[in-house]
């Protein structure tokens, strides 16, 4: 049985917390990390200040649980085919398109933690080496080297940029789909 389906103080503690990431998701998606104030947090989830932090003792520790439960969400298939492998980032792509809200402000998170002083700044240097290595470690396994060569590390930077750039414009332009321009450009 999951915890949230216990019945209980506890359940509802992870419920209320739950609702909180929505909201938050919703206000920092909107209007950025540093634009968005605690107390406008609080007050859309009909709590005072002092009741958000019971729950999230910082705004630096509701900034990490939004950014660890998109991690879990995502899902990481390391398929030995090429056309596997693309249908599962094409599923992501889908996932996210879903999920607008948390992928617009995963993007604007992305943005702001250029800054070195941004709270997430490390993580993100951190997942986009993460994304980079394990692009590489596709390219190498579908192109059957034993490790990544020079063009599987420059091609995995190309899909991760080409990624991004895609998303970017699935999110000023709705009507924009980014999931055939994706498709192509992975088997180019």
């Amino acid at each position: 049985m999951s915890k949230v389906s216990q019945r209980g103080p506890y359940a509802k503690g992870e419920l209320k917390r739950e609702e909180i990431l929505d909201h938050a998701v919703e206000a920092i998606g909107k209007f950025g990390y540093h634009a968005t104030s605690m107390r406008e947090i609080a007050s859309a989830c009909g709590l005072s200040q002092a009741g958000l932090l019971h729950y999230y003792p910082n705004k630096e520790a509701l900034l990490i649980a939004i950014v660890e439960r998109r991690e879990a969400k995502q899902t990481n298939i390391p398929p030995n085919e090429m056309d596997t492998w693309v249908n599962s980032l094409l599923e992501r792509v889908d996932q996210n398109a879903q999920e607008r809200p948390l992928t617009q402000l995963w993007s604007n998170l992305v943005g702001e933690a250029t800054d070195p002083a941004f709270p997430a700044h490390k993580y993100f240097v951190k997942r986009y080496r993460s994304t980079r290595s394990n692009f590489a470690q596709q390219f190498a396994k579908v192109n059957k080297h034993s490790t990544p060569t020079v063009e599987d590390e420059i091609k995995a930077a190309l899909a991760t940029a080409i990624w991004d750039g895609l998303q970017t414009q699935s999110l000023l332009d709705p009507k924009f789909d980014m999931r055939r321009p994706f498709e192509y450009a992975m088997v180019m």
